[in-house]
This record gives C-alpha cells, structure tokens and sequence, in this order.
C-alpha cells in the first residue's frame, strides 16, 4: 500500500520541517502533497517526492486537504499540518496497525502538544474502548473532571476511498478535522479506530490559531449542525467546548448563555452539566476579583 501525505499550507516558516519529518520515515512514504494556500514560493527539501499543488489563495484548510487528497496516487493518505511533525515511526506503526483490518477504519495515536514555554502534554488522556462509537469518544464527558477523547488531524491516516466518499467540508471554517471524523462516523457504524498509544506526532500550540478565534456562538452552530442526531454528545459539547470559547473571552455571561444552549438544545449527561456550573462558578470568582 502507498501511502500519500497531504500538508496543507499558509506558507508557515514551519512548512520545511514537516516536510523533512514525512520524508524521513522509517517506513518510506509514496509522495508528499503540499496544498498550497498561498501565492508566496516555499522552501521546501529537495526530494523527487514532493510536489506542489496550489489552491487559494484564502480558501483554507478543507480545500487543501481535499485537493490533495484528490491530487493524491497513493492508496492512503496521512494527514500532517504545516506546523507540525511526525515521529521517524508514525507510518511504520499505523500501517502495521491497518494491516491487521478490514472494512472502513481510522488510525490515529497520540500527541505531543508542545507549548511556546517548553511544556508538553500528551493527548488523550484515556484509548477509545473497543466498538466505541468515535463520536462519542470525542465529545461525550465521561466525568467532571475528565477530558474527552482526542483526535488530531495530523495523527490521521486513512484508505484515499474514504475521503472520497466522504469528503472534507471545504466551506468550513473551524472544527475541520472533528466534522470531518464525526461525518465518516455517521457514514460508517461499523467504522474500526486504530490507535497507538505511543506519541507519534507533534502539535505545537501557537497564538493566533484558527481556534483560539472560534465564537462560542459559531461552535455552537456547529454542533447543532453535526450532532443534531445525538442528543447527549451535542449537550455534552456545547457545555465543554462551546463553553470553553465562551471562557477564553472572559465573560460570565457568555458562559451562561452558551451553558443554557447546551440544555436546551440538547440532552447533556450529568458529567457535563456539573463541569459546566463549576467552569462558570469558577470564572465568576475570578472576574469579582479583579
């Protein structure tokens, strides 16, 4: 099986090395398909295997993942963004993992976050149970002090066929990679999640990303849209990560409102609805103190 790499770009100084960290894998990748979202010339490693395919530019993200993908010659595709990086073994262990299936699958790992200040966490923090539906491990709260299941895009490898048939949502803006996986999910119950449990890719966090921007008004949207069929992971989300863009801007009454979506428009679990009077309580301390 051929395995091709898709990096969609702004033309981030970081491009170079994510390059580099696709073409030096231990198991050797088909080509590297850089989706180009910009007009400006990249320095890229000089490799026969990688290639340029320009879109844009400003059409984001989901078009260039999927015109790479469309691009692609290979029967895989692993995705890596254009600030982040592989580990040497990342294709070698996902696609010993992949062999081992049949029917519609994912393989993801885990991830080192890299902080500006040179802290690291690696997510997630608990596996995907085994026949757990992929939605609800991402966004159903398990407890109230628990986080949820992640999935980032650059730990993503897939058969090509997939994104074909369900393609990337190129009119969207924010929370790609989660619509995406929550789409594939719908298409395919019976969809088999490969996970290693070793940190095989690295994602840096930055200021500025397209998330730390996202208005809980607009996440919201969101998970009305892509989890209206499932009453309990859309209450779960919006009163944790709906709430959570409401909590960056500081302001209690946003949390609130956002909390009273949550209810309304969905079922939300117990675990939810007391992470979400604690967030709020604890915002509202904080802003009297000032």
């Amino acid at each position: 099986m051929k395995l091709s790499v898709v990096i969609p770009t702004i033309g981030r100084p970081e491009l170079a090395r994510a390059v580099r960290s696709a073409l030096e894998q231990t198991t050797p990748v088909h080509e590297v398909i850089v989706a180009a979202d910009t007009v400006d010339e990249l320095t890229l490693p000089e490799d026969d295997r990688v290639r340029v395919v320009r879109v844009g530019p400003g059409a984001g993200g989901n078009v260039g993942r999927q015109s790479g993908i469309r691009e692609a010659t290979g029967d895989l595709i692993g995705l890596l963004d254009d600030d982040d990086e592989w580990a040497p073994t990342k294709v070698e262990v996902l696609t010993r993992l992949a062999a081992q299936t049949s029917g519609p699958w994912i393989a993801t790992s885990r991830v080192r976050m890299k902080r500006t200040n040179g802290a690291e966490l690696i997510q997630p923090a608990f596996p995907i149970r085994p026949g757990e539906d992929l939605r609800a491990y991402m966004f159903a709260k398990r407890s109230p002090r628990s986080g949820h299941g992640f999935v980032q895009a650059s730990t993503l490898i897939f058969p090509r066929e997939l994104a074909l048939e369900v393609p990337f949502d190129e009119n969207l803006k924010f929370h790609q990679d989660v619509s995406w996986l929550t789409s594939v999910a719908a298409a395919h119950p019976d969809l088999t999640v490969l996970q290693s449990w070793e940190p095989l890719a690295s994602y840096y966090a930055t200021e500025g990303s397209v998330s730390k921007r996202i208005a809980p008004e607009g996440s919201i949207a969101w998970a009305r849209r892509f989890l209206a069929d499932q009453p309990r992971l859309l209450g779960d989300f919006i009163l944790t990560q709906s709430l959570g863009f409401a909590r960056r801007n500081g302001s209690v009454g946003s949390m609130v409102r956002t909390a009273v979506s949550g209810i309304r428009f969905g079922r939300p679990g117990p675990a939810a609805i007391v992470y979400a009077i604690g967030a709020t309580a604890k915002q509202t301390l904080q802003s009297k103190g000032k």
